[in-house]
């Protein structure tokens, strides 16, 4: 339980202060890159982003369970089916890898007839996009090498080497943007030196903890490979439902409103697409732990852990996801003092509608990973797929048949699909999965979500008497409501028990 313990609470710091770099990077970058690009070029940089997330529906049917399969494999000490796993999940992503840069070229020479771009902004959109396709090429390839710091349960070196990832890349940007004529194919340069550093790390991270683990040709094993494609079939559906509530809404705001409203837009979500990471990276913390457990058919302690992760991401998201909505305005106002008030209340009220989402999601993410475990994610992907329809649907039959705010319109429409999806499916299907009854987690989510009103009431009345205009005032407000609101979370979020060891997971050993 001690070694337990540590290795839970040094991976929970490293993937936090993974976050921690990228929210910096945000907070800091964002108002200096759109004062020199300009709102709309800075909207291209997230467009061109989403384009190569697209390709990551078909990627992500190999790598989302390839460390699964792995893992497994490695807890039954299985070496053949791991060496196979291993280099065939290598080769197929150094091919998929050749097909993306070839799909780049193709994007470039046709994307002026798919989407609106300012005669000033094609050239830079071009390269942007060459060489953010490059960028996503070599993370394929290195997809491989991260799987070793998972099965031998030290995430923090993975998040050690993400970390000098992104130190490297901020020095680029800085450098690029400070010395050089803007352009938004900086970000793209940026993103390939982090992707070769990661590599490069991780690698050597494998050659460390699994050196009996190598690449080589004749392990190459196409059986392999089209076992876990047949399962992961089904994530890259998942993923495509998520591409159709969420990662649409910069295309459809080029297309059906103009790149500068797409600007304010993309500024909306640079916030909430940080925040939304804290839950994810949290929650991969448990992955390796519950990996293990079901391995080796420890059923009870399995589900137990589950549940366990639905209180603890609770306890992690309730405060900063209540505390951006409620603060959110004054946070805007003082982060983007360029703009002005009705620019500032629209950029409120979309990453207030991109927000609303996690806070459910949020509390459940942990719960995935259940598919993922079983290998049925099926059921789920059916679901979600109509979900995903109805909104997109919704959506386009809104835009074409109303006059009201399209932004409104793109941003809300897929946020309720999405609260009515991770409220009821995900619980459900986690519950059908591990042969649990229907409403197992739901205790632990209702409560949740209840305990989450009583911190927005809580944080509503301290913004009212509270008086921001500084960014003094606003860190020392925030702090103050943070500290009361956590203080809350843990009284009411855990019993006694709960409380005790939740603390002694962070700060105490247990002895041996």
């Amino acid at each position: 339980m001690k070694s337990s313990n540590r290795d839970f609470l040094i991976n929970l710091i490293a993937q936090m202060m993974v976050f921690a770099t990228n929210m910096i990077i945000s907070f800091f970058f964002t108002p200096f890159i759109i004062s020199k690009l300009g709102t709309e070029a800075y909207g291209f940089i997230g467009l061109v982003n989403n384009f190569v997330s697209y390709l990551s529906v078909i990627t992500i049917a190999l790598n989302s369970l390839a460390g699964r399969f792995i893992t497994l494999s490695y807890h039954k000490n299985d070496e053949k089916k791991v060496r196979e796993y291993y280099s065939s999940v290598f080769f197929a992503d150094t091919f998929i890898g050749i097909i993306v840069l070839i799909a780049s070229v193709i994007l470039c020479i046709n994307i002026q007839s798919l989407i609106n771009i300012p005669d000033s902004l094609v050239k830079d959109v071009k390269i942007t996009v060459i060489l953010a396709f490059f960028s996503s090429a070599i993370s394929l390839v290195g997809v491989v090498f991260g799987v070793a710091a998972f099965i031998k349960n030290k995430l923090y070196m993975n998040s050690l080497a993400q970390m000098t990832a992104n130190i490297t890349r901020v020095l680029i940007l800085v450098v690029s943007f400070w010395l050089f004529v803007p352009h938004m194919w900086y970000y793209s340069i940026a993103a390939i030196c982090t992707g070769l550093i990661t590599m490069t790390l991780q690698y050597c991270i494998t050659k460390k903890l699994l050196p009996e683990i190598k690449i080589k040709r004749e392990y190459f094993n196409l059986k392999r490979v089209l076992e876990i494609l047949k399962s992961g079939i089904w994530v890259s559906l998942e993923s495509l439902n998520k591409m159709l509530q969420t990662g649409l809404d910069l295309l459809v705001t080029n297309l059906f409103v103009n790149p500068s409203a797409m600007g304010l837009f993309s500024i909306a979500k640079q916030i909430p697409v940080v925040l939304a990471q804290i839950p994810q990276l949290v929650a991969n913390v448990f992955n390796p732990e519950l990996a293990k457990l079901y391995a080796e058919n420890k059923k009870e302690e399995l589900i137990e852990k589950f549940k366990f992760t639905i209180n603890f991401l609770s306890f992690m998201m309730i405060v900063p996801l209540i505390g951006f909505v409620v603060f959110g305005k004054e946070f805007y106002t003082l982060w983007l003092n360029g703009k002005s008030v009705e620019e500032i209340n629209t950029i409120q009220i979309l990453s207030i509608l991109t927000v609303l989402p996690l806070l459910v999601n949020a509390y459940v993410e942990g719960l995935y990973y259940a598919n993922t475990l079983t290998n049925k994610i099926k059921g789920s992907v059916i679901i979600t797929t109509i979900f995903s329809v109805a909104s997109i649907g919704t959506e386009f039959l809104l835009l074409k048949a109303t006059s009201f705010n399209p932004l409104i319109i793109i941003a809300g429409t897929s946020s309720c699909f999405m609260i009515v999806r991770h409220a009821i499916v995900t619980p459900l299907y986690c519950s059908h999965v591990l042969n649990l009854p229907k409403l197992t987690f739901y205790p632990a989510l209702i409560k949740s979500i209840l305990i989450s009103c009583v911190i927005y009431a809580l944080f509503e009345a301290i913004r009212r008497f509270a008086v921001i205009n500084s960014w003094l005032t606003f860190m020392l407000v925030c702090a103050c409501a943070g500290i009361v609101g956590y203080i809350v979370v843990l009284i009411l979020l855990f019993n006694k028990n709960e409380r005790k060891k939740v603390i002694q997971m962070i700060f105490k050993r247990k002895s041996r």
